[in-house]
């Protein structure tokens, strides 16, 4: 059975990203639920045996048939680092359970070496607030992971990262400003609280989060995500993706399988009827609308305008 120790920290030791025999070691998880990156020492294979499995990063293996997902990556740089580093940005990300992540390089915070391929080496300075422990590894927290994000990502993207962090975490939008203000002159401060003022904590897939940022950086209203809409009777309709209760208007993104799927389509249909015997518009979405967003952006803006006009008659 795997097991963590914690070594006693003294006042004299290091700070906890200086890792050495001074500061917390946990011990390498034998098996992550089903899934094992492993050195060759650990299974005691020659260089031939090898051939039969894939390499995820210098030294760490894993079965030819294993998907190498963002989770694999980061417990395999765990593996590589023998305990002596803390997953951070998207491998952070990953072992909090985020969805919609981006394949990369495992990303790490050490002193252990240089660059290596298929790692990101980051050097940053974290204070003990900034790791946790979670499946016997050590990462950076929610808060830590969406700095570090906003940071080096370009924007759009840090905002879809960051309402998927959201989802998948306890963390909140004030938790995340009180971290910001906690971190005020940091480097990459600046980004993250313009990522703040943008992220969502409503929002269910990068899609959503495109769709309200074109919405917003157009000018418009910001919308509601996930909002619960109910007729007269409070019987619920739906879960638009995003609307403007004042003026009932709802905006939905109707992804392949809403036609590809006729038990969906009919769903859909029942919905839309619903949607109008309760006084709302609804604007449909679909792929094609995001590669000639003016257009999109026009017609939203014209429904606020005409539903604007009847609310105030």
């Amino acid at each position: 059975m795997c097991s963590a120790r914690a070594e006693k920290r003294t006042p004299e030791s290091p700070d906890p990203v200086i890792f050495s025999a001074h500061v917390i070691r946990t011990a390498v998880p034998c098996v992550w639920l089903g899934v094992h990156p492993f050195t060759p020492a650990q299974r005691g294979l020659t260089r031939g045996q090898l051939r039969g499995y894939q390499r995820v990063v210098r030294g760490v293996y894993i079965e030819r048939a294993a998907e190498l997902t963002p989770l694999v990556k980061a417990r395999a740089a765990w593996v590589w680092a023998a305990g002596e580093c803390v997953l951070s940005g998207v491998s952070a990300a990953a072992v909090h359970n985020v969805r919609y992540l981006p394949d990369q390089s495992a990303e790490i915070v050490t002193r252990k070496a240089a660059q290596v391929r298929g790692l990101v080496i980051h050097r940053d300075r974290l204070e003990e607030h900034e790791v946790m422990s979670k499946h016997g590894m050590r990462l950076t927290t929610p808060a830590r992971t969406a700095f570090d994000i906003a940071r080096r990502r370009e924007p759009d993207h840090a905002v879809a990262l960051i309402d998927a962090l959201y989802q998948a975490t306890p963390l909140t939008p004030g938790m995340l400003a009180e971290y910001a203000e906690r971190k005020r002159g940091s480097r990459g401060i600046t980004a993250l609280r313009e990522v703040l003022l943008l992220a969502d904590p409503g929002a269910e897939s990068p899609r959503e989060t495109r769709l309200r940022l074109l919405i917003v950086r157009a000018g418009l209203p910001r919308p509601v995500s996930q909002h619960t809409v109910r007729d007269a009777a409070g019987r619920f309709i739906a879960r638009a993706d995003l609307a403007w209760p004042q003026w009932k208007v709802a905006v939905e993104y109707d992804g392949a399988h809403h036609f590809e799927d006729p038990k969906q389509a009919r769903k859909d249909v029942l919905r839309a009827n619903a949607y109008l015997r309760a006084g709302w518009r609804v604007i449909r979405v679909v792929n094609e609308h995001l590669r000639r967003p003016e257009l999109l952006i026009r017609h939203i803006e014209e429904t606020l305008h005409d539903a604007s006009r009847v609310d105030a008659a």
